[in-house]
């Protein structure tokens, strides 16, 4: 009997929590019958980043219109091999280039996860029509959080709710860190440099109280890192805020910090808001969909800020939030390490891999 396969779709290999989960997707996923492969529409040789014997570049680009082309000869080759397959599409320029990719073959069946509560083209109106199509041509739309589910149900018609599905968000759970008491303690936040993380905002803030800290640590890249500089600049916070760059030591950078910060404005699910709590670390993070569902509302070793773009009220939660932490070491870190355990890795690879066979 000829195999079938389970390809997931994906612009590239790194930059974020999605990038991860694919790539996770992709080496972990076994179902009798099923081959796994990997197709990424930009290799980012630049960053020398080795591809497993599964994965694939097309080498375009995720803005290339040729990407389209490249990802339908590559399909066409598989379906040679392969019976059926299931394409599994993640993020924004795999969306609406892979049904394209894949109008009059046969034998194929289009799964999209949904990794955000909000984007730029919803503020568009007419793009409302323009996504309905696409999200159209997905058999099922999986929803990483219900915060995700319910932005989603508010932006598509309600033809394609019943298409809907929540399938939680797993991340990888580091090892525990015994922490001990703190003068100062040592902040950190970890993510892309984008407007979305809204680290300006927690830069401001620790202007305010950058006598209280020893130190605030971003951990990432991204397209704004020059407004960020000179931010810190102009805070005169050259010794106390440091952008150190991407990094794939991010367990170790956890285990040196007392207070994890997660300032941004949306997020469908916080995968490093999981992989701090899986260390024991306190949080402070935005009171957004998504992020407070994976956080736990109800949880002591959480404190969530309602007026996420106002420094003063992120420097004022951090000042407050520091006395806390510095006698409750021990209890935040049970109760950060338990709230971690509901979103494990192998909990995802569980229910997709469900999924796929429910297909």
């Amino acid at each position: 009997m000829q195999k079938k396969l389970i390809l997931q779709v994906i612009s590239s290999p790194v930059c974020g929590g999605a990038e991860v989960l694919v790539r996770e997707l992709g080496q972990r996923i076994k179902l009798d019958g099923f081959d796994s492969e990997v197709v990424y529409f930009n290799k980012f040789s630049h960053l020398n980043i080795k591809l497993h014997s599964n994965e694939s570049s097309l080498l375009t680009g995720d803005r290339n219109p040729l990407t389209i082309f490249r990802l339908r000869k590559f399909i066409k080759a598989r379906l040679k091999t392969y019976q059926k397959i299931i394409i599994h599409v993640h993020l924004t320029y795999p969306l609406f280039y892979t049904p394209i990719a894949v109008l009059f073959l046969k034998n194929v069946t289009l799964l999209f996860t949904e990794h955000n509560t909000s984007n730029k083209r919803r503020s568009i109106p007419c793009f409302k029509y323009i996504e309905h199509f696409f999200y159209s041509r997905y058999k099922k739309i999986c929803c990483i959080s219900k915060g995700v589910e319910l932005s989603l149900e508010k932006w598509l018609s309600k033809k394609l709710h019943s298409r809907l599905v929540v399938v939680n968000n797993g991340a990888k759970l580091y090892t525990p860190k015994e922490r001990c008491g703190f003068a100062k303690p040592k902040i950190i936040s970890i993510g892309t440099l984008t407007k979305k993380k809204n680290f300006k905002t927690s830069i401001k803030a620790i202007s305010f109280i950058k006598d209280e800290i020893e130190s605030y640590t971003i951990v990432g890249e991204g397209a704004e890192r020059g407004v960020l500089e000179k931010l810190i600049k102009e805070n005169g916070l050259e010794k106390k805020v440091y952008l150190p760059g991407r990094s794939d030591q991010i367990e170790r950078r956890l285990h040196e910090a007392d207070i994890q910060l997660i300032p941004s404005l949306w997020e469908g699910f916080g995968l490093v808001a999981v992989e701090g709590m899986s260390t024991g670390i306190f949080i402070i993070a935005s009171e957004v969909d998504g992020l407070k569902e994976v956080l736990g509302q109800d949880n002591p070793a959480v404190k969530l800020v309602k007026e996420i773009e106002t420094p003063e009220k992120w420097a004022f939660e951090i000042k407050q939030s520091i006395d806390f932490v510095r006698n409750n070491i021990k209890w935040i870190a049970a109760a950060a390490q338990k709230q971690s355990e509901k979103y494990s890795i192998e909990n995802m690879i569980k229910e997709y891999t469900e999924l796929y066979r429910s297909i």
